[in-house]
């Protein structure tokens, strides 16, 4: 499932179903309504990777780690993860 999808069953441009997806408001009101629709109707999930890949800043964080059962390092991950969450990043 990709926007251009979304698009042909909107009846729209891709480019259209990227605007409202980022909420630009040059997209008139039914044309926001009508692709709103049609990724409810599809079950459009937008890919959170999706915005690295044009260079913008994905907000997500990987973090490797061999030995987590040990309290110190537990305890880090914890507070790598409520800090994450603070600054809106993605946490899997």
């Amino acid at each position: 499932m990709t926007i251009r999808d979304v698009a042909r069953v909107a009846g729209v441009s891709h480019q259209t179903v990227s605007r409202v997806i980022n909420g630009h408001a040059s997209v008139a009101n039914a044309t926001r309504h009508r692709v709103e629709d049609a990724i409810d109707a599809l079950g459009f999930r937008t890919h959170r990777a999706a915005p690295a890949l044009v260079g913008k800043a994905a907000r997500s964080l990987t973090v490797l780690t061999s030995v987590t059962s040990l309290y110190g390092a537990a305890a880090t991950l914890r507070g790598i993860e409520e800090a994450a969450r603070a600054a809106s990043f993605a946490v899997a």
